[in-house]
């Protein structure tokens, strides 16, 4: 091998270590700074199998080894994010432990799963878009603890979709549901731990009897190292997959292009297929006509597209071949994912007009609160812009978000 190799080789390696070392997570701040004051106490842990160190352990192996866990709370898919989507998660045990579902029969945690416990710690990765449910988790948990004076420790982790750009309308809390208990955009460039303070700080959590503002004693233990232009790739962290159609940051990006399609029922997004959430099409699909549409749009959004041809094994039109288009989302903090739903979206009224006359009731509930706002889904189904629905509400959300943003 020449030195010019060998210099190249050994530049090589020094990123990648720095890049695990630069970057620590609150789990691991966590431990360092409070093990000798929660020593001894009965604490709870909201976690799952995505919540890794660096060096790809489960999170839950440092808590469980610094601190006396009693008790597992587990998200929507389960401790290893294996359960799909909706269907209620049953309690188990991990290790030995009791792991008690959030997402079954319970939703809340209850007074008999908080009986004893002296503090909760949130360990969860989440992936960057409001309608993903471990923010209403988080706002459950948050809310039982205020009740009890339980604290809680909110252990911070990178969002996989950088931290710089907020896009799609704000919720209008009249739609407030589990898909969407916050009223943040689409898209909110925040981490967990920014959420959580800001929730707490706000005044969101439900008011007292009285019309007080009620918080929870909350701790936010932050990273170190991270950016808010960080995409995943750049973390240096393994990726595990929090659900089972969140398999790669790529499905993640590609999650805020395609979800809310996917919940009209009409076309596949690629569900059961090896790259979910990166496929749109049906049978018949006039995939080049609506490619090359769409190239020149999507490209300075960060998003790449292709003809492509495909056989979902789940979802919407299962073990049919469908044609269509692939999509590409570009690993770029500045990328307009929610953008380019829009411009999809758009195309796609031009292209069959009057598809929401096959939608479904129980498909259009669910995409008037994905969407956040009933006249957002109205208005697919009309010849109105929806360009202003990227930015509706952004504004008023951008200057309250900037008094929690925990990272520069």
């Amino acid at each position: 091998m020449t030195q010019p190799y060998l210099l190249v080789l050994l530049g090589c390696l020094v990123l990648v270590v720095t890049g695990h070392a630069s970057l620590r997570l609150g789990v691991e701040r966590f431990v360092e700074t409070y093990q000798d004051s929660l020593r001894g106490r009965r604490v709870a842990v909201l976690t799952h199998a995505a919540a890794r160190l660096p060096d790809g352990r489960l999170s839950l192996e440092l808590l469980i080894a610094s601190f006396r866990v009693v008790a597992i709370w587990t998200p929507e898919h389960g401790f290893w994010g294996v359960t799909p989507a909706g269907l209620p998660v049953p309690d188990d045990t991990v290790w030995g432990i009791p792991s008690y579902s959030l997402y079954g029969a319970r939703r809340r945690p209850s007074m008999q799963l908080l009986q004893g416990v002296e503090a909760v710690v949130v360990d969860v990765q989440d992936v960057g878009f409001r309608p993903y449910t471990y923010l209403s988790t988080l706002y459950a948990v948050m809310d039982a603890c205020a009740d009890q004076g339980i604290p809680v420790y909110v252990l911070d982790r990178p969002n996989p979709l950088g931290g710089t750009v907020v896009e799609g309308a704000v919720l209008d809390t009249a739609l407030r549901s589990f898909v969407g208990v916050l009223p943040i955009p689409y898209r909110h460039g925040c981490t967990i731990g920014e959420l959580a303070r800001m929730l707490n700080e706000a005044g969101w959590l439900p008011r007292s009897p009285t019309g007080a503002i009620r918080r929870c004693s909350l701790v936010i233990v932050p990273m170190q190292g991270w950016k808010r232009t960080m995409v995943w790739e750049e973390t240096g962290l393994p990726w595990f997959p929090p659900s089972p159609n969140i398999s790669t940051p790529t499905a993640a990006r590609a999650a805020v292009i395609t979800g809310a399609i996917g919940e009209m029922g009409l076309w596949s997004i690629g569900i059961g297929t090896p790259t979910p959430f990166q496929f749109l099409g049906a049978p018949g699909f006039p995939a080049e006509r609506f490619a090359k549409a769409l190239r020149t749009v999507l490209l300075p959004l960060g998003v790449r597209i292709g003809v492509a041809r495909f056989l979902p094994q789940q979802g919407r039109h299962a073990r049919q071949v469908c044609d269509g288009i692939f999509l590409v989302p570009e690993a770029r903090h500045d990328a307009r994912f929610f953008a380019a739903f829009v411009a999809i979206a758009t195309q796609l009224r031009q292209m069959a007009p009057g598809f929401c006359h096959q939608i479904g009731p129980q498909a259009w509930d669910m995409l008037q609160k994905v969407l956040g706002h009933r006249a957002f889904a109205e208005a697919l189904c009309s010849a109105e812009s929806l360009r202003p629905w990227l930015e509706h509400g952004i504004d008023a959300f951008q200057l309250l978000r900037q008094r929690y943003l925990l990272y520069a």
